[in-house]
């Protein structure tokens, strides 16, 4: 299906205190990026059709050229390059290539993570989920399809406030994980896992197979649930599912290496990440985690962060 072409329109968000810039000549980009970072948004301007008028720093500037009628391609050129993506339409993939990342809108919010990770140069950016439960954090490294948004749901659910579930933004020099609250990309699987009903259609979206994915606040579905800045007191690795959840303590050093994985740093700022972190990590519980049913899971981490409150209190 031929998506809406408009002349070059150029929208401006505010990321953890850096500014970035965002053309594109498709409307359908332009107002997915605007729902999904809608408590970022700043505003937009229209450009001309080569968006050359205005200098603006290479480094902050993310163009996207919707191609599909022409060549069945989106293009997207950011510091980091040109990617040229071969796609049936906004929401599926023509082939196989990008076989970790759902559709091209979701390889786009990728391409804008790595290009905040470079902006925000006091924060180290992790693909993870992130709660918080009074004034202590936990965070749960995991790739796409581990479990983050569903276990982050379950557990605002259940009380605790949302940082995140997709992106951990540390502070180095305080270890405090700031927030980042972006909408939801919530699958249909993970709404039956957390027997939510109905949800809104205006914020459904079809990504390819069948399949669907909703774009939600989150506190559209659990109001005042937004978390202040934490201190991180555990990383959760997600391995995973299994009949049951199973909670195993590992290394500081095992943590600090696994985390590397999961960062949105370029690989030359792996022994920035390494200084950085290693006192950081010292202070933390350090865990895997492997997810069975949602409540007893969510239940699971309830307990360590109970068991840490009765060890601050001496019960």
């Amino acid at each position: 299906m031929s998506q809406e072409k408009i002349g070059f329109q150029e929208d401006v968000y505010g990321f953890l205190g850096c500014e970035m810039r965002v053309q594109s000549n498709s409307r359908d980009i332009l107002k997915f990026l605007q729902s999904v970072y809608a408590r970022f948004y700043k505003g937009n301007e229209s450009k001309n059709d080569d968006c050359s008028h205005g200098h603006v720093d290479e480094d902050k500037l993310i163009k996207i050229i919707d191609a599909l009628s022409s060549s069945n391609e989106i293009i997207i050129k950011s510091i980091f390059g040109e990617d040229h993506m071969r796609c049936k339409s906004l929401y599926e993939f023509e082939d196989d290539y990008y076989a970790t990342v759902p559709d091209p809108l979701a390889f786009i919010q990728w391409i804008v993570l790595k290009n905040v990770s470079l902006l925000a140069k006091d924060y180290q950016l992790i693909h993870a989920g992130a709660v918080s439960l009074g004034d202590s954090c936990a965070i749960f490294p995991a790739f796409s399809g581990f479990g983050k948004t569903t276990l982050t749901l379950q557990l605002i659910q259940n009380g605790f406030k949302f940082l995140s579930d997709e992106i951990a933004c540390i502070r180095s020099d305080t270890a405090f994980v700031e927030p980042f609250h972006r909408k939801l990309n919530l699958n249909d699987e993970s709404r039956r896992l957390l027997g939510l009903g109905l949800l809104p259609e205006g914020s459904k979206r079809n990504i390819g197979s069948g399949e669907a994915e909703w774009t939600l606040d989150i506190e559209d579905i659990v109001p005042s649930s937004l978390s202040p800045p934490c201190v991180l007191r555990y990383i959760i690795f997600l391995l995973g599912f299994g009949e049951k959840p199973r909670l195993e303590r590992i290394a500081v050093s095992n943590a600090l290496f696994n985390l590397f994985r999961f960062s949105f740093s370029s690989i030359d700022n792996r022994a920035k990440l390494l200084y950085d972190f290693a006192p950081v990590i010292d202070r933390a519980g350090c865990y895997n985690l492997v997810m069975g049913d949602p409540s007893e899971t969510a239940d699971l981490i309830s307990g360590l962060f109970q068991e840490n409150q009765d060890a601050i209190m001496g019960l």
